[in-house]
């Protein structure tokens, strides 16, 4: 994996301005490069483009699944796991956009990212797994093509999925973690995996916390894309609301069944109110997905969520991530709130 030093040696030199305080979103350089800081050493301003979309495997929905194909490009280090589908739901809203394949289209979205959780604690603590872009470093990645300016008209988050709750614990529920809790038959992952430390605090996973996690770089995108719409975008349905069930399709033929997985579905729960209330919080928009994409989760009858080795993408995508289908209904859902007057 691409270490995030090496990556920004290749990707500078950036506008001053852009690294500065993205990297103070990220931590790395403590309360320097303030946005007033940033403006003032920005020399040539870029006009931005049309759609920039952030985001983890969810967005990118990447053409791999890490055994038929691996998702780091197959030692491509410019990937860094960042391929996308091409139905994939960003991809599906740059069409609908008018943008699609063009320059005013970018799509910094990659398999593996988060908010803020890095592959060590404070305490020195090794995590696996966590390797991939954070937030901060997504956007680093988006400025220096030119992103974000007065011209960019959407800005569209989706992540949270990946990260430790709380911030700084050792403790994640991304996709290996998911399929790991919801294939103990022994134990199950009901609540009480949480007390075990097999599943993350449910409870530190809320509106507040998600703002702040955020906040410097949605200041950031705020101050040097002041036109554009940012959108926090939920996940779709995976389980219904009360659910206590999980289950997971393979080849589209055998259906396996967690009966005790109240933790996972809690938590999908807990990150969609999480980033409903954030974006209340910072005054940004929020798109839900579940509405749209609802009575198709991983039991449901008509599921729009990869099946393990699904034929609907030729065999070749991330378990429980959207379908084709489910992603143009979160697509069109975008769209349908980037066009609504502010």
């Amino acid at each position: 994996m691409t270490s995030f030093k090496a990556f920004t040696g290749r990707v500078l030199p950036l506008r001053l301005a852009a690294t500065v305080a993205v990297l103070a979103a990220a931590g790395s350089i403590g309360t320097a490069g303030s946005i007033g800081t940033a403006a003032a050493d920005q020399p040539t301003p870029s006009p931005g483009k049309t759609l920039v979309v952030l985001g983890d495997s969810f967005a990118a929905n990447p053409p791999c699944d890490g055994v038929l194909v691996k998702c780091d490009g197959n030692n491509d280090t410019s990937a860094h796991e960042c391929l996308h589908r091409d139905t994939s739901w960003p991809v599906q809203l740059s069409a609908l956009m008018g943008v699609a394949g063009t320059a005013d289209f970018e799509n910094a979205t990659c398999t593996n990212a988060s908010i803020d959780s890095g592959p060590v604690t404070s305490t020195g603590q090794q995590v696996p797994g966590r390797d991939g872009y954070t937030l901060a470093q997504l956007a680093i990645k988006a400025a220096g093509n030119g992103a974000f300016g007065p011209r960019t008209q959407v800005v569209a988050i989706q992540l949270g999925a990946n990260d430790e709750w709380p911030r700084d614990s050792a403790t994640t529920a991304d996709a290996p973690a998911q399929l790991t809790c919801a294939f103990n038959l022994a134990d199950g992952c009901d609540t009480d995996a949480v007390t075990q430390g097999r599943w993350p605090d449910l409870n530190a996973v809320t509106g507040a916390a998600y703002a702040d996690r955020i906040r410097k770089v949605v200041d950031y995108v705020k101050y040097y894309a002041p036109n554009a719409r940012i959108e926090l975008v939920g996940y779709p349905e995976l389980a219904p609301e009360n659910s206590s069930v999980w289950c997971l399709d393979v080849l589209g033929v055998f259906r396996y069944v967690q009966p005790r997985a109240r933790a996972i579905n809690e938590f999908w729960n807990r990150v969609d109110n999480a980033e409903r209330e954030a974006a209340q919080l910072l005054s940004i928009d929020f798109v839900d997905a579940r509405p749209v994409t609802a009575g198709h989760g991983l039991c449901a009858a008509d599921p729009w969520l990869l099946a393990v080795l699904d034929p609907k993408v030729g065999l070749v995508g991330l378990p429980f991530h959207p379908t084709p289908r489910g992603d143009t209904a979160v697509a069109a859902e975008v769209y349908s709130h980037t066009v609504q007057p502010r």
